[in-house]
């Protein structure tokens, strides 16, 4: 027993002499608290522009802080080169606060997202001893600018083709069409040979200072015909280098093309011509269209792309594309396209053309040419009522709401009309098939038959589906077809085409969202002007992401209000933690408030409240001493060791700065991956 007396003197012996030396080492009475108060919103900047970007200093200490300068540091948007980014005051009073607005221009190359960077604060007490401090801060960048954008918006040469030793001009027109100022702008031509293009007493590189948004500069290269170019299309390669305001640089390649006469010309002419096609048509019954093509070029047409583009009034009743391949200088081919003009087609004049799109032989550089004819076809239409000929549609449909839920059943009511003022419809038939089988019928088939429908009628049918549990969150199609017969009982129209009809609806899933939390973890004891910690962990247990996402604390001081989480995928959990002061003593009430919005936009919010006692610090008096509460009054070192009453507050202050110590470098370390992740 005595020599457990002794052990448990000797380890306190050791505790008091290492808690005497630390805590003088660590606590400083003397030391003002600065640090940065959150922002309830995060600040949001324009890039390319000026604005105020506003930091809230506060004193959370008990002596007041002298000297503060605030710097803004690290990687932040904003111009340095053309903005103060410290500002100075002469002091700040405990519990005080003050903002600071600092006039910043935000770089017009800075990306659109979320920055983190630094805020430097250095101050001192009222015994010129400095301190710093350097406090995390945000702000989102919108950038609606886009990078320089330089190309060649046109190209062209003084003569359509170069001829031998005849001295040339290939003429650029470059454009800017970013959304900022492009300078020193660099364009170099390459790919100069005797067999194609080359240099005629110029260089290779051309310059200028500046090209502005939208705006165009013309550059000039003069060129001559090389001695062995042969007739074709040569390219030209362009490199355009160029940068921003900022110094940041950009490259662009790009091709012009020169054609070449060369020493043996290419003619390549192609005509249509004797086209014939009846004075009238009359509808449903079949007519011709037939004309001939000709070359009248001196290379061979390697290939003839003929087809014959006309309105959908008509039917073509045979191929209405030819491919006509090697045809000789000279020669001819004659071909025919027949048609139909639908039986329900209105009397009028249509529109129709003969296009020819053609490649000469060994020409394989050079696009197609193409040429057309105009063929006016006057139709006699028939004086049948089309509006007897019954058509059914889909004339509304509804599910309940605005979406559907994965994993639920719905009432799919469709309205289905016959827009016939005259003619009925009977032995119709519904089918309904969804995007992905993602929704399937509930005790029913996918088919539904309706007896009849009368002229102008609407029929309503409900069918219940239900959606697939796994479904993504999306809009889906669901497409009804009807098959019907006419009040005749003709499953047929006049053109031999069935009666059936599709329509296209459009049915949003959503799936169910699920933020649940743990139990909120609120200190029991907190103690007036001593920090303490307001934690909570939070899961989602739905099946979708939570977009958006932002936890923030309502109802205590704190310099860490709000924790923005981002897109909070499925099956994740996360932790709040901030650091809370309490300056008063009493009951108090708080709330954490969640926000995320869904993947269809739905904005929603989970709050938690909770309650805080606060009572003051308290005060131990042992052989006449008492506890130093004034910075003011020196600390005189007892001769006789710390008693008891010091021990414990030692103790307790010990192991709070150790746990605020870990926390800060554990949120941190968890805070820069977060950031990081958002980047990515």
């Amino acid at each position: 027993m005595k020599l457990n007396i002794k052990k448990i003197m000797v380890m306190m012996m050791v505790l008091m002499l290492t808690l005497n030396s630390f805590s003088f080492a660590v606590s400083d009475p003397y030391k003002p608290v600065l640090g940065v108060v959150a922002d309830g919103e995060l600040q949001v900047v324009k890039a390319g522009e000026k604005s105020e970007f506003k930091v809230n200093i506060k004193n959370a200490g008990y002596v007041v802080a002298q000297n503060v300068r605030v710097s803004i540091q690290g990687e932040h948007p904003f111009r340095s080169d053309i903005a103060n980014l410290s500002q100075t005051f002469s002091f700040l009073n405990p519990n005080d606060s003050k903002e600071l607005i600092f006039n910043v221009t935000t770089s017009p190359t800075a990306e659109s997202k979320i920055y983190e960077f630094n805020v430097l604060i250095e101050y001192s007490n009222f015994d010129d001893n400095g301190y710093s401090t350097t406090e995390k801060v945000y702000v989102q960048v919108d950038n609606g600018n886009v990078e320089p954008i330089l190309g060649v918006f046109s190209y062209e040469t003084g003569q359509s083709a170069l001829e031998p030793n005849t001295p040339d001009s290939l003429v650029l027109k470059i454009k800017n069409s970013g959304g900022i100022v492009a300078k020193d702008v660099k364009i170099t031509a390459s790919g100069f040979s005797n067999e194609g293009v080359v240099l005629y007493k110029d260089v290779d590189t051309k310059t200028f200072a500046e090209l502005g948004t939208k705006n165009t500069q013309m550059v000039y290269f003069n060129v001559i015909a090389g001695k062995d170019a042969k007739a074709g299309t040569f390219p030209i390669n362009l490199k355009i280098s160029y940068i921003d305001e900022t110094g940041k640089a950009y490259t662009k390649d790009s091709i012009a093309y020169v054609t070449m006469a060369g020493k043996d010309s290419i003619d390549a002419d192609l005509e249509i011509s004797d086209v014939v096609f009846p004075n009238a048509v009359k509808s449903n019954q079949d007519f011709e269209v037939a004309f001939t093509i000709t070359n009248n070029g001196n290379v061979e047409i390697a290939t003839a792309d003929v087809s014959y583009d006309y309105p959908d009034v008509f039917i073509s009743k045979a191929t209405s594309r030819v491919v006509v391949k090697n045809l000789a200088p000279g020669a001819s081919k004659t071909m025919t396209f027949k048609l139909m003009a639908k039986a329900e087609t209105a009397t009028e004049n249509y529109h129709s053309y003969i296009k020819v799109a053609y490649v000469p032989k060994d020409a394989t550089n050079v696009e197609p040419e193409t040429i057309q004819e105009y063929v006016g076809l006057y139709v006699e239409g028939s004086e049948t009522d089309t509006s007897s000929k019954p058509k059914l549609i889909v004339d509304n449909y509804n599910y309940g709401g605005e979406y559907v839920y994965a994993g639920q059943n719905y009432p799919l009511t469709l309205n289905i009309k016959n827009t016939s003022t005259t003619e009925g419809t009977k032995n119709i038939k519904v089918t309904l098939t969804s995007e992905d089988n993602v929704f399937t019928p509930v005790d029913s088939s996918s088919s539904f038959f309706i007896a009849s429908i009368g002229p102008g009628q609407v029929y309503t049918q409900t069918i219940n589906l239900k959606t697939k549990i796994d479904a993504n969150v999306k809009i889906y199609t669901v497409t009804a077809k009807m098959e019907y017969e006419d009040g005749k009982g003709n499953a047929y129209d006049a053109n031999k085409s069935p009666y059936e009809e599709s329509e296209v609806l459009s049915i949003a899933v959503a799936q169910p969202v699920r933020l649940e939390t743990a139990e909120m973890v609120v200190p029991f004891e907190i103690y007036a002007g001593q920090p303490f910690y307001i934690e909570q962990e939070f899961y989602n247990l739905g099946k979708s992401t939570m977009y958006n996402m932002i936890v923030k604390l309502e109802g205590v001081e704190t310099n860490e209000g709000s924790y923005f989480v981002g897109n909070f995928e499925a099956g994740k959990s996360e932790f709040f933690s901030a650091q809370a002061f309490a300056y008063e003593s009493g009951s108090f009430e708080g709330k954490l408030i969640y926000t995320f919005e869904d993947a269809l936009g739905t904005i929603s919010t989970l709050e938690q409240p909770f309650t805080y006692m606060v009572t003051e610090m308290p005060t131990f008096e042992e052989g006449g001493g008492e506890f130093p509460i004034d910075p003011g009054m020196p600390i005189e070192e007892e001769k006789k060791g710390m008693p008891l009453w010091q021990i414990i507050i030692a103790i307790i202050v010990v192991l709070a700065i150790v746990a605020f110590i870990i926390r800060k470098v554990l949120k941190a370390k968890k805070h820069k991956k977060e950031m990081e992740e958002l980047d990515e």
